[in-house]
């Protein structure tokens, strides 16, 4: 067995065909991940461990080395960031067959690149509790630099309905309650709301403007996340949308978007990815009759899962069918600035998780996580030339 890095996207030519046969995930799609190195000014160069054995790839671990700003946030707090150069394992970014020993194999690698000084530290995101590569950096990781406290988060698959739509599948008074809702948003804009399900988009410009109007007021906005009317999203939309893979759903009132949600069909499971609504609708709960009609849509597509993404809500947890673990991990270089790091990421994640407890044993988790959305929402539109810089 023998390991190799690739660090030029003419590089990639070498394991192309490996790598569109093992991609299964949207986010470790080739095409989008060298879109996403060139357009990011960040990104210093792809970064991309091949495992081989005698010559033919076994597996890769897809990463992107960055000059990144590190510090984990509190809740939806920002803290001071220090500059730093960053190795970043993309999320589903472990391809082919990746056994406990190859795995260790690929985690002295790494080490070994931090030891020689190409990188300040690297960031793993969101690997899989089964994972044969957490196992190896718990197991094998250096003692000292290597973050082995799990900090678990949920990730949620829904099986959509064969047969019938999703409403039908509700109880009796949620789904007279969402019924209602739907009822009220019709007599409050009579003959004026429309829904439309997009499957072609022939006008990415257009509907990044559509979607754009709505997103400037949302808390993601005001957090610096969720869709942006820029260059890299319309990139993707148009190279998604070539292949046939774009999915949107729209709520429009006078023609004028202010719900949306959309996504991306890989296979059969539809990975979900932003979505937003006009906060003066929130009464009629627009973001839950949106997802009952997108699930209908996909459904009678032959969809049969939806990938709900990162971060965990309730109604994820609510609609979701299967779910399994997922945690970040830090490997610090063994230098002045690695360690500097690893300091303080692990004093601020000490601190995050004592007041995560003490808001948790107050109860008042949701009531903050509310008022906190419905602040940002209403600076959103001020925070947007922050936020694409």
């Amino acid at each position: 067995m023998t390991i190799r890095t690739i660090r030029t996207l003419e590089g990639l030519a070498e394991v192309r065909t490996s790598w569109e046969q093992w991609q299964t995930h949207v986010n470790s799609d080739l095409a989008q991940f060298e879109l996403l190195c060139r357009l990011r000014p960040q990104v210093m160069q792809p970064c991309v461990i091949v495992v081989e054995r005698h010559g033919v790839p076994q597996a890769l671990v897809a990463a992107r080395l960055e000059e990144a700003r590190v510090a984990p946030s509190i809740g939806y707090l920002q803290l001071p960031r220090i500059p730093a150069r960053v190795l970043a394992v993309i999320h589903q970014g472990v391809m082919g067959q990746l056994d406990d020993a190859a795995a260790a194999e690929v985690v002295q690698h790494l080490w070994s690149m931090l030891a020689t000084k190409a990188a300040d530290a690297i960031d793993f995101h969101h690997l899989p509790e089964d994972s044969a590569l957490l196992r190896a950096l718990y197991r094998d990781g250096p003692r000292w630099f290597c973050e082995k406290t799990p900090r678990w988060s949920t990730h949620r698959e829904m099986v959509l309905p064969t047969q019938g739509g999703l409403m039908e599948t509700l109880r009796g008074k949620h789904r007279t309650h969402l019924r209602k809702r739907e009822k009220e948003l019709d007599e409050a804009f009579p003959g004026r709301v429309t829904w439309r399900w997009l499957t072609r988009i022939d006008d990415v410009p257009a509907l990044c403007a559509k979607l754009e109007k709505v997103a400037a007021g949302t808390y993601q906005r005001g957090l610096g996340a969720g869709f942006f009317d820029n260059e890299e999203f319309r990139r993707r939309f148009e190279l998604f949308a070539r292949r046939g893979q774009l999915r949107v759903q729209l709520l429009e009132i006078d023609d004028e978007a202010r719900a949306f949600w959309f996504g991306f069909v890989y296979g059969h499971c539809f990975h979900s990815s932003e979505t937003g609504y006009d906060a003066s609708l929130r009464d009629y709960e627009v973001g839950t009759l949106m997802f009952v009609r997108m699930v209908d849509e996909l459904a009678r597509e032959g969809v049969r899962q939806l990938d709900f993404g990162l971060g965990d809500a309730y109604y994820k947890e609510r609609f979701g069918h299967r779910f399994w673990r997922e945690t970040c991990v830090w490997l610090f270089a063994p230098t002045f600035k690695g360690s500097a790091l690893m300091v303080y990421v692990r004093l601020l994640t000490v601190a995050e998780q004592a007041a995560r407890r003490l808001v948790s044993h107050l109860g008042l988790r949701d009531k903050l996580k509310n008022a906190w959305r419905r602040n940002r929402a209403k600076g959103g539109p001020a925070a947007t030339a922050k936020a694409r810089s």
